[in-house]
């Protein structure tokens, strides 16, 4: 799994690395400080060498303008990539290398989600590793007047404050329980790459007198569930910043071996009834194994809750493996959901872009950014009454923050420079919406 990763890791790098122009800017954070300035219907051009890997422009743009932004090679071999950005790059709105099968021109549409500055990256293919090079042209349309009345300027995409994008919720997650039931999903988590044969548990606790039930999906659809675990009930889980969480009657478990591959396997948290509330939802079974392993999930939930904080930690069930937490999110993600159903196959690791990362929750330490993130409280663990128990501490990773939209997230569990590894869980707190 590391090796298709490594291709997302580093398209991000490298977004860090272009010229001298940028990264002046970028510890002004604000890259468009100095950067040359467009308007709608502009075209300009410019040239990608060895030396200047990429170039920036910077526009104004309103909520709800329609844009696209045309990059077409004039000279020599250059392979285009353009990219729409906010102007500190650290959310990431799309993306394009290929126009098409037969043409390495580059064009990304997008409405725009707030009133502000956005910025066009052109670089090319590999970016600073690339070889292309050459002129090119790139033009910025919108449709219609682009005259839309704009907001406040922020964030779909990042985890983090902003202006939420008011939207019809594309996100319905409804599964026929092996019961015959029907449940709404609240959060739905994938794995992205499925080792056939193993065994995991997934144990869901209700915040508040919420009553979670698991699906576990092996067929679109169809899941494998469960509403009361009575052999659970007695399970512990630790919520940073409110205390431990303590299970009941009314306590969700689902056991279950991976299919073989080829096979989805989603985990969808939600509820048999109308009543929405929070949970935390522990699943085992997962290893860091050998220590240079990635593994890879993809979390999304209803646009209703996505300005609910969404919580996800890795925590160690030894001292041997220091966790690692990375997420992401982007067009690449997206687009591997077809039909409202995910295809791990289907995802594209060079379109999408890191947001945020972690090493050690609560701490910012070692170029990695928990910020937000709350540490658990000293001596707490997560002792899953018929499972295994898992002793918190200072290395295990964590990143909290808002989804604000229902687009994917990308969420990478390893080791800490790839030096450890071991056994872990990961623990997620969300919100089950309520039915409308």
């Amino acid at each position: 799994m590391r090796k298709m990763f490594m291709l997302f890791i580093i398209g991000v790098v490298a977004l860090a690395l272009v010229p001298s122009t940028v990264v002046q800017a970028r510890q002004a954070e604000d890259f468009c400080v100095g950067s040359p300035t467009i308007d709608y219907g502009d075209t300009v051009t410019g040239e990608i060498t060895d030396a200047a890997a990429a170039a920036v422009y910077c526009f104004d743009g309103s909520r709800g303008d329609e844009v696209t932004v045309s990059v077409e090679a004039t000279s020599g071999d250059l392979d285009t990539v353009v990219v729409l950005s906010d102007p500190t790059l650290e959310e990431f709105y799309a993306s394009n290398d290929d126009i098409s099968a037969t043409s390495s021109d580059s064009e990304v549409a997008f409405e725009l989600p707030t009133s502000g500055e956005y910025l066009i990256l052109v670089t090319r293919f590999e970016m600073v590793d690339g070889t292309s090079s050459g002129r090119f042209t790139m033009t910025l349309s919108v449709a219609g007047d682009g005259s839309s009345s704009g907001g406040g300027r922020g964030g779909l995409g990042g985890l983090g404050g902003g202006t939420p994008v008011v939207e019809e919720d594309p996100v319905v997650i409804n599964i026929t329980c092996d019961t015959g039931e029907e449940i709404r999903g609240g959060v739905q988590f994938s794995f992205i790459n499925i080792n056939p044969g193993f065994s995991y548990t997934v144990t869901a606790i209700g915040i508040d007198g919420f009553d979670p039930v698991i699906a576990v999906e092996t067929q679109p659809g169809i899941g494998t569930c469960n509403d009361d675990a009575p052999a659970a009930a007695r399970s512990v889980m630790p919520v940073p910043g409110e205390g431990r969480v303590i299970g009941d009657s009314l306590t969700a478990q689902v056991r279950f071996t991976s299919p073989r591959t080829g096979f989805p396997l989603n985990i969808t948290v939600g509820s048999y009834g109308v009543e929405g509330g929070r949970f935390a939802m522990v699943i085992e079974g997962l290893a860091i194994s050998p220590f240079s392993e990635l593994d890879g999930f993809a979390i999304r939930v209803p646009s209703s809750v996505a300005q609910e904080e969404l919580s996800v930690y890795m925590v160690a069930r030894t001292t041997s493996l220091d966790p690692f937490l990375q997420v992401g999110r982007g067009p690449g993600l997206s687009e591997a959901y077809i039909d409202n159903e995910f295809d791990a196959d289907l995802v594209d690791f060079e379109n999408v872009f890191l947001l945020s990362d972690c090493d050690d929750a609560g701490l910012d330490i070692g170029g990695s950014d928990c910020t937000g993130t709350e540490p658990f409280s000293a001596g707490s663990e997560i002792d899953i009454a018929n499972g295994s128990t898992y002793v918190t501490g200072d290395v295990d990773a964590g990143i909290v923050g808002l989804p604000e939209s229902s687009e994917p997230l990308l969420y990478i569990f390893g080791s800490s420079s790839g030096r450890s590894g071991g056994d872990y869980a990961i623990l997620i707190i969300g919100q089950v919406p309520e039915a409308p």
